[in-house]
This record gives structure tokens, sequence and C-alpha cells, in this order.
């Protein structure tokens, strides 16, 4: 594995994993890039714990991994997500990628790239899926955010927690991420739901659940206040209440007829990302004519995990991830 510096913003690098198979034959060859979880505000490319199987699978079939990070919600937005995107593309197109970093005699595909998104991963595989240039062959959705940012999920003011295990989830409980600097890429460990974050694991994931309690998530995805503004307005006339320049960030306005074959799975009993927001996006892309493959599991929970164990993937998982594999390997090889 090499990590490799893709952007260069101030004095921040923004760095990708390669993983390279063994005995990788020569000519060009296709890739996976993925975008990690945590929310769009926590995580890091070194978070591939449920994410090990599709690294492994793809290097046994001969196919390049890459695990990018990018900007991360405080102090960046959904609009500095987009930029490393475009420019992540940008950077493994150019021959000089594959010429620094790839064997003698092999290169980057740069038409056969395909990108999955884990979690708040998949707003970022959403963008590359609308904003990346050369466009990926595929689309790999995982119990993904970015399908659905305007309904009353993450929009409304609730009155308790979303998870009942985890308490004191206020702004008061969070100030220091609240009021002091942040980077803008952080390494910590993600935190399980009701992990207090012991052991320097990352409290910045939890901020996930305390914006879905106040229904502010909008306003840090878009570097704007205008959540409260929106709950007022029926669901369905939202979209146009947001100014078209913040809009280009609300991905599922952007979703055109040229977005890419997608494959997605979801928990039915996910209540962190709800299965809604990947439905949504099958059904625009089936509107639009675009191959899309949409799997909701019974009994799985966010991650895929068993509702009633999460300490086991539910029955049914590593069959449905044959299936994207397959998917993918069907648009690369």
């Amino acid at each position: 594995m090499e990590t490799v510096t893709y952007s260069r913003i101030g004095s921040l690098d923004i760095q990708l994993d390669l993983y390279i198979p063994h005995n990788l034959p020569l000519g060009r060859r296709p890739a996976i890039v993925h975008f990690h979880g945590g929310g769009m505000i926590g995580g890091s490319r070194k978070s591939l714990f449920f994410l090990q199987w599709l690294r492994d699978a793809a290097l046994k079939h001969g196919i390049l991994f890459i695990s990018a990070d990018h900007r991360l919600l405080i102090p960046s937005t959904a609009f500095d997500i987009i930029e490393d995107v475009k420019t992540l593309f940008t950077f493994l197109a150019d021959p000089c990628f594959s010429r620094t970093h790839l064997p003698k005699g092999t290169s980057l595909d740069a038409t056969r790239i395909a990108v999955s998104g884990e979690s708040g991963g998949g707003y970022a595989a959403r963008a590359a899926g609308i904003y990346a240039q050369p466009r990926p062959a595929a689309i790999f959705l995982q119990y993904a955010m970015g399908g659905q940012l305007l309904d009353d999920h993450w929009l409304a003011v609730k009155e308790g927690p979303l998870e009942p295990s985890v308490e004191n989830i206020t702004a008061e409980a969070f100030s220091e991420l609240l009021t002091q600097p942040q980077e803008p890429i952080s390494y910590d460990l993600i935190p399980s739901p009701g992990d207090k974050a012991p052991n320097g694991a990352s409290r910045r994931c939890m901020l996930l659940l305390l914006w879905w309690e106040t229904g502010e998530l909008l306003d840090y995805i878009l570097g704007a206040k205008i959540s409260k503004s929106l709950r007022s307005i029926l669901p369905n006339e939202r979209a146009d209440a947001v100014p078209a320049a913040l809009r280009l960030a609300i991905l599922q306005t952007q979703i055109t007829s040229d977005f890419p074959p997608t494959f997605l799975y979801h928990g039915k009993d996910d209540t962190l990302i709800l299965p809604a927001e990947s439905e949504l996006t099958y059904n625009q892309l089936r509107s639009l004519g675009i191959e899309a493959e949409l799997h909701l599991l019974e009994g799985a929970s966010h991650t895929l995990m068993d509702a009633h164990d999460p300490s086991r993937l539910t029955a049914g998982a590593e069959v449905l991830r044959g299936k994207a594999f397959e998917f993918l390997l069907s648009k690369l090889l």
C-alpha cells in the first residue's frame, strides 16, 4: 500500500491509499475508488473495517483499490467535498499518476473506475457520479447518505435522541467541536452508536446525532443557515426554495441521464440513514433509463449489521456483497 497526496490546499495534504494487486497484469487496469463512512463529519481513508471485503475482492481480480480522504464538515462544506472529488478524478486520469505510482508497463484506465460510497461516503460517491470527469463506470452505494437531504428525517426538530442508549447529545456537550477550530480531515477512530468515544475515538461523528435532533445538518452541509426556513415548506416544495447556487450540493436535484450504472443496498431497519434515501436514488435513476439495482435487506440495521444482534452481519449480507461485486465486475472487466 502506498499513500499518495492527490491535492494540496495551503498546508493541508489530502491523500489516498493505493493498493496494487500482486502480479498485476500489464496494460491498462481498472480501479475501485472508495469513500469512507462517518456521516460526512468523521472517518478517514483508513476506516475500512466494513470494507476490507471489497478491497480484497478487488485485488484478487487484478483491480486497483483506492481509498481516498476528502475534507469533512466543520470546518468544510459539501462544496469542498465536491471539489475534492473532482480533483481526485483529474489526478487519477493524468498519465503522471500511472507513471509515478504503478508498476512499469501498467496504467490506470480512467474510463474504468468504479466508485464505492459507504454511509456518509455515499455523498462523495454520488458527487462523483454527477461532477467527476471522467465519469465513473459504475457507482456502488452502501446504506448511503446524500440521497434525500430535504426530508423531515434531517430537517425536523426532534424531542429525543435517535438512539435511546445515547445520552447528553446537546450543543453544550460538543462545545469544543463547535466553537474551536477543527482540522479538515480526521484520523480518529469512528465510535459505535452509544459509545462515549473512549481511547481516542472521534466524537466528531456523534455530531450527526446532534444535528439529527436539532434538524441542522443541512446548514453544515451547505454552509448556510437554511434548515429553519425549509421546515415550514412542504417537502415536495423544498428543492425549489433552495437558492440555485446552494442547490448544486443537494445532489438529489442534480442527477441526470448520464449518471453511471448503480448498485444500491440498504438495511430495512436502518434508522440512521433511512432506506428511503436509496429508494429515491434508485427511482430517479430508473425514471431516467439508467441501469440500477436496489436491494433492501430484511432485519438489517446500519452497515448491514443484524438489528437484534449488532455484533454480527445480517443473514444474507454476504450474498448481497457478492452480487454487488459481480455488478462492478460487469462494468470494469
